[in-house]
């Protein structure tokens, strides 16, 4: 089996969200070439992210790849309201799988996760070990192919800081866990985005419902 080239392109897990998009315009500010993925996997807000996931690939002139996974809600939905927007609770692994296999078919050279140090706590799928053996198993299966999350040192504040130089606009971004016209402002990803731009000292663009 061929190596990827040098100059492959990377394979960006996209959410839409702060992180992924940070990722996103550090690797157009460095003129690497990329391609993005988002996965729909039942989540409540796909809708959401899909438009923010498009609205952020289209300014970077980014090549982004949608998969519909949304079946995947009628057997993972838990009858709860906190939990049923993320109906998958091992979805990096789902995700990652279907990403070695899209970043073979490109040619791709490495899977990119928009994954920050905040995130250790949202289960194994986030934890360092975790990253690690899936790595050893995608170089198995591709061999060449690395798995790497280049935020992880930073959290979401730090983020915000370390994209501000490359012309994002934050606004495009979309966090909340609901599918609603605006942000909620009250679920637990708005309230780290609101409290990660007053860390960050930078202005939040975005509008809430309930800000805080």
């Amino acid at each position: 089996m061929s190596m990827p080239s040098p100059s492959a392109p990377s394979l960006l897990l996209f959410s839409g969200g702060i992180e992924s998009a940070a990722l996103l315009y550090r690797l157009r500010q460095q003129a690497e070439p990329v391609h993005a993925l988002w996965v729909d996997y039942g989540q409540r807000n796909a809708r959401r992210e899909r438009g923010a996931a498009e609205s952020l690939a289209e300014a970077c002139e980014t090549p982004l790849h949608a998969m519909d996974l949304a079946g995947l809600r009628a057997n993972f939905t838990r009858a709860s309201e906190w939990v049923s927007h993320v109906p998958l609770p091992q979805r990096n692994l789902a995700v990652l799988a279907l990403a070695v296999n899209l970043a073979q078919h490109l040619g791709a050279r490495r899977v990119l996760l928009a994954l920050n140090r905040d995130d250790r706590g949202h289960g194994p799928g986030s934890q360092p070990a975790f990253l690690e053996a899936f790595t050893k198993l995608a170089g198995t299966l591709v061999p060449g192919l690395e798995v790497l999350a280049p935020l992880h040192d930073l959290d979401k504040a730090g983020v915000i800081r370390s994209a501000e130089s490359t012309g994002i606009d934050w606004s495009r971004t979309w966090s909340c866990l609901l599918d609603r016209p605006l942000h909620c402002g009250l679920c637990p990803q708005c309230e780290a985005r609101q409290a990660a731009f007053a860390a960050a000292g930078i202005p939040d663009p975005t509008s809430y419902l309930n800000p805080r």
